[in-house]
């Protein structure tokens, strides 16, 4: 019997909906493997390209699961009658001299 074939949109799916469940620091430890395994520069184009996909879509879920965590806070810590005020990072992923960094802006 043979295996039914999937479409890499349903695979890219199944990830989304792992990476969902996944808790913050984990996502950020994927992310980090596919950061090296990138920098390693021993993979083909379209393995490189597969990687950068998959980075990209654990970028995506990790400021979806920040911004959550923002509006938790934003509950959390509204007083009566004040509104509370969080300053919106924008965080920018570079790469200098063979090292990835996150920083905010």
């Amino acid at each position: 019997m043979t295996k039914p074939k999937v479409s890499k949109e349903t695979n890219d799916m199944a990830a989304d909906n792992q990476a969902s469940q996944d808790s913050l620091e984990s996502l950020l430890g994927k992310l980090e493997g596919v950061v090296q395994d990138l920098e390693q520069g021993d993979t083909e184009l379209e393995q490189s390209l597969g990687l950068f996909e998959k980075g990209m879509s654990l970028v995506k879920n990790c400021n979806q699961r920040l911004e959550a965590v923002e509006q938790r806070i934003l509950v959390v810590t509204r007083g009566e009658g004040e509104a509370p005020q969080l300053e919106k990072h924008h965080h920018q992923v570079s790469h200098e001299a063979g090292a990835s960094s996150t920083r905010a802006r």
